[in-house]
């Protein structure tokens, strides 16, 4: 990994000195509350700025930032819109760090706030200052004593600090979150709200926390995402680090993206190919907000696991009978305790025993304090299980205590399933829900990332020989914008991409030499820029051999055509080697408006619109990466069993997927590439199609 810069990031978000613009002594404005804040737990310089008060809270006010008597690495502006662009002009000459913008009125208000937006991003980038906002409610530092925010108030406890790290583009869902989440026992260090991300976006926010010591988790919600290098740079360095990146994403369906587009002026990409980018370089996506904090809670104290056993302790045997379900929907495993250990359990349970130990293990509502708690400590340390999960109610706070002992005392996950949070559980940190699928659903996605596989890294480098080969092939006449068949496969033969056996021939004659020499049956195909869909005007002709056969075939496709489509300029027909597929399937190239190229590969032939099922990856990839998504298709199954994928098949489908990638990366003026099918039989997959479009292309050329 390459030292990391933080690009001026330091003296914005752990600032040594603050100033702010609309400091106020009304505690009931935003400019009153938000000074507040900092005040009570900042211990570095701290200048009130108000142009008629010479003092605010008890801190002598300067007019302007001019005025201030030294320079400052923060200003908190929380002023009117239009006073905002010379405040920035003031906060450059004072070589200002970094901005706090708090005020709306910008990008998210129409064309004359997106303008000034645009002139104070400008100035502020010209000047080398960091800004967060516009339209944001500041953020939160607790290691470094910065509660520069309005997502708490001044009444409110200081938060007491802990691993987590909450990153949100909304302000006011970003503080309904904090709330909910210290609410909950979430141990949260760092909150930051980015609102319009004139400069600093989430991605950066993500890169520069996943890079603090204090962090141990991060959790983010999104309505777009900036700069996807930036982002897919902090998820790899999460991966490094061993730190959880848990992403929500608003904007799934077509009415929450143009509410998105209205609220922070943002760009919002499909979400599959999100989903499908956040897989790849394993960000956990979830889709809830009470997902992503439960996700926090059980990630927060950094415990790992090596295997999926869980224990459930119960003194309810109908909720054990739950918990054991759903840890199974979830895929965790609930064992059976060997004997031995089934029999230390009993010696320590008064007698009669009328409850299980087993796993679920039931104790009975009748259980004495003490034989509880030597069962618990048993359990905790089996070499049987790998998580604990158990049942209190919120009354309950001495059994919560003891259950804060068993947390403490050892280093297995515990998940805790609770009529209501209880305050000894909360003040330890202990994981703790209201309902039995959040704790399995939990401490299943634990255990998926404790054990996940980390992404192979891939670097690429474009081939510059290998470039200028390939451009002949995009050369077209004007007003073309989709390859022949035959243009693309020689294109797709640059990229290691393997493909049929076939001669480009422009008569009868010419269709029976070649197929002699291809030998075989043999495929017959038009070739036109008109005609990118063949089979739908009857321009192919499957499975012949002879030469009589080739020469009705070709005669009769001709006529067929001419029929079908008088539009279409013939130049020849493809003669191709008809090879066998037992199975057949797809591989292409869209292009996602946020992250860019993106490779697709799944089910082909007749089945790819009925099934629809494929698998996204940004390249560059690695093969391994390619043989990854294959098993990620049909559950599995494409890979496994007698019928399923080969390991000479895997690679060689994974090589064409690669060669998509790079194809994509050397040539952006491609928009769309399908392969379909790839035909797979016997060892051997070959790319037995190619629709190539270029940019530009209307949409009925596709």
């Amino acid at each position: 990994m390459t030292t990391y810069n933080s690009n001026g990031l330091d003296r914005l978000l752990a600032p040594q000195s603050i100033a702010m613009v609309g400091a106020s002594n009304n505690l009931y404005s935003i400019g009153g509350l938000v000074f507040a804040n900092i005040k009570r737990s900042f211990n570095g310089s701290l200048f009130p700025i108000h142009p008629k008060d010479t003092e605010v809270q008890g801190l002598t006010a300067y007019s302007e930032i001019n005025a201030l008597p030294q320079n400052v690495d923060l200003v908190v502006i929380a002023v009117a819109s239009h006073a905002v662009e010379a405040i920035i002009e003031q906060a450059v000459a004072k070589r200002v760090g970094g901005v706090v913008l708090l005020s709306s009125g910008f990008a998210e208000a129409g064309a004359e706030g997106m303008a000034l937006q645009a002139r104070i991003a400008e100035k502020a980038r010209a000047g080398g200052v960091r800004v967060i906002g516009p339209n944001c409610i500041g953020y939160l530092n607790i290691a470094g004593g910065v509660m520069a925010n309005f997502a708490l108030t001044p009444d409110e406890p200081l938060p007491p600090g802990g691993s987590v790290a909450l990153v949100s583009q909304s302000g006011g869902f970003g503080s309904y979150l904090t709330t909910k989440g210290l609410l909950t026992g979430l141990r949260l260090g760092w909150f930051v709200s980015t609102g319009n991300e004139l400069d600093v976006n989430i991605a950066a926010v993500l890169r520069y926390l996943v890079e603090q010591p204090e962090v141990k988790v991060m959790l983010a919600f999104s309505e777009t995402l900036r700069d996807p290098e930036v982002f897919i740079a902090a998820a790899r360095r999460a991966q490094e680090l061993d730190k959880p990146l848990v992403i929500l994403k608003a904007g799934r369906s077509e009415a929450a993206a143009k509410a998105a587009m209205s609220h922070t002026a943002s760009v919002v990409g499909a979400v599959n190919v999100f989903d499908a980018v956040c897989r790849q370089y394993g960000v956990i996506v979830a889709h809830s907000m009470e997902e992503m904090l439960d996700l926090g809670m059980i990630f927060q104290d950094g415990r790992r696991v090596k295997n999926n056993r869980v224990a459930v302790m119960t003194t309810s045997g109908g909720t054990g009978v739950l918990l054991a379900d759903e840890s199974a929907l979830n895929g965790l495993d609930v064992p059976t305790f060997p004997a031995d250990e089934q029999q230390k359990m009993l010696d320590v349970l008064h007698t009669p025993f009328f409850g299980s130990v087993a796993n679920p293990i039931d104790t009975t509502a009748a259980i004495q304090p003490d034989a509880l708690k030597a069962v618990q400590q048993l359990v905790a340390h089996s070499p049987s299980v790998d998580m604990l999960t158990t049942v209190t109610w919120a009354r309950a706070i001495e059994a919560a205590k003891d259950l804060v002992k068993l947390y403490q005392n050892t280093d297995k996950p515990l998940a805790v399933l609770s009529t209501d949070l209880v305050e000894p559980l909360k003040e330890a940190g202990v994981p703790t829900y209201t309902d039995p699928q959040r704790v399995a659903k939990s401490l299943a996605a634990l255990y998926r990332f404790s054990t996940r596989t980390a992404t192979s890294a891939s670097t690429f480098t474009p081939n510059a020989q290998r470039v200028a080969r390939s451009r002949q092939h995009l050369e077209l006449p004007a007003g073309e914008f989709v390859l022949m068949e035959a243009q693309g496969k020689r294109l797709f033969a640059e990229y290691g991409i393997a493909v049929t056996a076939e001669e480009w021939v422009h008569s009868a004659d010419q269709a029976v030499a070649a197929a002699a020499r291809i030998g075989g049956k043999v495929v017959i195909k038009v070739m036109s820029y008109q005609l990118p869909h063949k089979s739908d005007v009857g321009a192919i002709r499957l499975g012949l051999q002879g030469d009589q056969a080739i020469r009705e075939a070709y005669q009769s496709m001709l006529e067929e055509v001419a029929q079908r489509a008088p539009h279409a300029v013939l130049d020849g027909v493809l003669v191709q080697q008809m090879v066998p597929a037992r199975m057949e399937l797809t591989c292409g190239l869209q292009r996602d408006e946020v992250f860019g190229p993106m490779v697709a590969v799944g089910l082909g032939g007749v089945l790819v619109e009925q099934l629809a099922e494929t698998t996204l990856l940004r390249p560059p990839f690695s093969l391994e990466t390619a043989r990854q998504a294959l098993g990620q298709l049909l559950q599995g199954r494409l890979v496994q069993g007698r019928r399923g994928l080969s390991h000479d098949e895997q690679e060689q489908i994974a090589a064409i997927m690669v060669g998509v990638g790079n194809l994509a990366l050397e040539h952006d003026n491609i928009s769309e590439v399908d392969i379909n099918p790839i035909r797979v039989d016997a060892g051997k997959a070959y790319a037995a199609d190619a629709l190539v479009v270029l940019a530009g292309a209307p949409e009925a050329a596709h």
